[in-house]
């Protein structure tokens, strides 16, 4: 009974919300409801499956906007046949020809009783809407010709995707910074930090190895300098490396691998040590814990919480980054 009124007042809102628009939705076989604004000329075919169509679109759950194609790349997509469109906007493709534009409307409710999960935008409860909203720019007969022009509309619109990844990039990389500046912070204020280094020194002095201390604490040996590009934040670094454990000089891991160097993509102890090499630097890094696994080691893993490491590694290659342009 609770399911049923759940419906019922999610009918009874969008049936208000359609009146107030004087918009005449129809339902579909599959149950959503749509609204097709013959805009094109009636001359031109209706698309058919295999088609593709290129489309501008917008998506709102209820009254948020969730994605709008306007200022970036149109959409593409191929007809799916009947039997592949199931309370999925995608049904009233079979309806549109070029210049047309559609309005279709998903309820919630309908797509949770369906088993549709994954069609639900983050955030979405029961009672509501996702209301999505298609310009048909083009319908293409030809796959080559769709290709051609996905093409050129991707080419048009890579400086904004760039523009666009080096924004999400500066987000995330300031998100981790504030993280580790925390969780440094509340490591000082334990005393952890100060153990750790102090404990490393006495290591180091004991051993006789003359290490330089950078950033927070790592103690870095250069051997080598190197005499090519010099490694630092935001380059494409690759180092190949043996990684052992202070504690027992055991040695855990030998390998190559290729990252950016500063954007929190491996251990803070490298993201600070290896700065201090070029291309073709060899030398070895002595890393206190928290700059390396920290207090949360994965299960399984070889290490204790805050296992100070020790890593021999050579610089092989460093080059610029060219950020991945992210997916329409």
């Amino acid at each position: 009974m609770k399911k049923t009124n759940w419906l019922l007042l999610a009918v009874l809102s969008l049936a208000a919300i359609l009146s107030c628009n004087n918009l005449d939705f129809k339902r579909s076989k599959n149950g959503i409801l749509y609204k097709i604004l013959p805009e094109g000329n009636q001359k031109d075919s209706i698309a058919k499956p295999g088609n593709i169509i290129k489309f501008n679109v917008t998506s709102k759950l209820n009254d948020s906007l969730l994605y709008s194609s306007y200022g970036k790349a149109p959409g593409f997509a191929q007809v799916p046949p009947d039997r592949e469109a199931v309370y999925s906007p995608a049904e009233v493709f079979p309806m549109l020809r070029k210049g047309d534009s559609a309005v279709t409307v998903l309820l919630a409710d309908s797509l949770i009783a369906r088993g549709q999960t994954m069609q639900l935008p983050p955030g979405t409860k029961k009672g509501d809407r996702i209301t999505t909203t298609f310009k048909i720019l083009q319908v293409f007969t030809n796959d080559s010709l769709a290709r051609l022009d996905y093409d050129s509309e991707m080419k048009k619109d890579e400086p904004r995707r760039q523009k666009e990844a080096a924004e999400q990039e500066a987000k995330m990389k300031k998100q981790q910074e504030e993280a580790m500046k925390k969780e440094y912070e509340e490591l000082q204020k334990s005393g952890e930090v100060d153990k750790e280094l102090k404990a490393m020194e006495t290591y180091l002095t004991e051993k006789k190895i003359n290490a330089q201390k950078t950033g927070m604490g790592v103690f870095v040996v250069i051997k080598k300098q190197g005499d090519g590009p010099q490694a630092d934040s935001g380059k494409v670094v690759t180092v190949k490396y043996t990684g052992k454990i202070l504690a027992t000089d055991s040695v855990f891991e030998s390998n190559t691998y290729s990252f950016v160097l500063g954007n929190s993509q491996v251990i803070q102890g490298w993201d600070q040590g290896l700065k201090l090499f070029k291309k073709g630097g060899v030398g070895t890094l002595y890393i206190p814990g928290f700059l390396a696994y920290g207090k949360n080691v994965n299960p399984g893993s070889p290490f204790k919480p805050f296992e100070a490491l020790i890593f021999d590694v050579e610089v092989m290659d460093v080059k610029d980054n060219t950020p991945a342009l992210p997916n329409q």
